[in-house]
């Protein structure tokens, strides 16, 4: 009985703190070392729920795939409209690509690996060139790959990198992914949810930051934070995504959502920085609360890399300064919007490379499609 209630207690969500995060809070990464993970963490909100046999069937497959790679996987998660349906796409079940970002600890051996069981997956076979393409920090993408025969695109990514992304927002490419409901397909690596939880506690710091309703629904939140990956990503304005990408991916997904940000939102009701104004479980409504003190705390926590920029553009600005100033909502997603037009160009141009001309031109068309879908769904 006791092993029972045990296993009971280990299972609920660990509550979020920001005493748990200090090393990087003040440090950024080069505080990662002194992180210590709470004994039983466990963050059941980044968890899907397998609801009936189609899910459970469909969590089986995208097993088997991962399962499929010789190469070392340390870290497997499915995202997007292959694995979570999008309003508009339901039809498009057999054409839909499905979407996986690897973590592995070693990206030279995991290529090596790689090449040779699946060289086919590869325009460019040579280990110097893909790392160079692959760079440092970069994800590693092989798109329009048939893998038991599911047509799916897997991108690669070293273990430190996805961390620094989480922990300092230094691309916000892969941190921008991880603030929408993915699919933990393989989890041997406790650290990415556990600097996950801290990535979407900043969503929803920056969210309440930027935010002017003086009234705003739960759903109306979600948006606004799944918005926010998109800034400055310029697909979204040369028709390379759907135009109603934001709107689909809360409206199929709201539960995922709710159950994803419930630590989250708990944090920040708990603290007055968010008060419920109607309680109403399907939707709930919110508005700020914010004093001088709690737009100081809010800022002072956010991501060291991210926060810096902020402290360069107001010089020798104190703090209090800097939350008093009637421009910072602007500058705040102005630095959002040049931390993700960067990477998402980056990206690009690494995608051509690692994809070959030919699937980086079926890949445009295919998201031109659903531009234009998107386009016709929203007349």
């Amino acid at each position: 009985m006791v092993q029972l209630q045990d296993v009971a207690r280990r299972r609920v969500t660990t509550p979020y703190s920001d005493k748990y995060y200090q090393p990087i809070i003040r440090q950024g990464f080069q505080g990662f070392d002194r992180l210590i993970l709470p004994k039983d963490f466990y963050a059941g909100n980044q968890e899907i729920d397998i609801e009936d046999e189609s899910s459970h069937l469909q969590q089986k497959e995208l097993e088997e795939i991962v399962k499929s790679f010789d190469a070392d996987v340390k870290v497997s998660i499915g995202y997007g409209s292959g694995v979570f349906p999008q309003i508009g796409y339901e039809n498009d079940v057999e054409q839909t690509q499905i979407d996986f970002i690897n973590i592995v600890d070693n990206v030279d051996k995991f290529h090596k690996a790689n090449l040779f069981q699946h060289p086919q997956h590869y325009s460019v076979r040579i280990p110097l060139l893909i790392r160079i393409i692959q760079g440092k920090n970069g994800i590693y993408f092989n798109p329009f790959i048939r893998i038991r025969e599911k047509l799916i695109k897997y991108g690669i990514i070293l273990t430190r990198a996805s961390l620094v992304d989480l922990s300092e927002w230094s691309s916000l490419y892969f941190a921008g992914r991880m603030q929408k409901p993915v699919n933990f397909i393989k989890d041997d690596e406790p650290m990415v949810k556990f600097l996950n939880q801290y990535n979407l506690k900043n969503a929803m710091t920056l969210l309440i930051l930027l935010i002017e309703s003086a009234e705003f629904s739960e759903r109306e939140l979600y948006e606004q934070i799944t918005r926010i990956s998109y800034l400055g990503d310029f697909r979204m304005y040369i028709g390379g995504e759907n135009p109603n990408k934001v709107r689909n991916i809360v409206e199929k997904q709201f539960p995922r959502f709710k159950k994803l940000y419930d630590p989250i939102l708990h944090y920040f009701i708990q603290r007055n920085c968010l008060v419920i104004v109607s309680n109403n479980n399907n939707d709930k409504t919110f508005r700020k609360n914010l004093t001088i003190n709690n737009k100081i705390k809010l800022i002072s926590t956010l991501p060291l890399q991210f926060r810096s920029k902020l402290y360069r553009m107001y010089q020798e600005k104190s703090i209090k300064e800097i939350v008093n100033d009637k421009n910072l909502s602007r500058n705040l997603t102005t630095i959002v919007s040049r931390t993700i037009q960067i990477s998402s160009i980056m990206q690009t141009v690494r995608g051509i490379f690692s994809a070959g001309i030919f699937k980086s031109i079926k890949y445009a068309i295919a998201k031109q499609l659903k531009f234009w879908k998107g386009k016709r769904y929203s007349t």
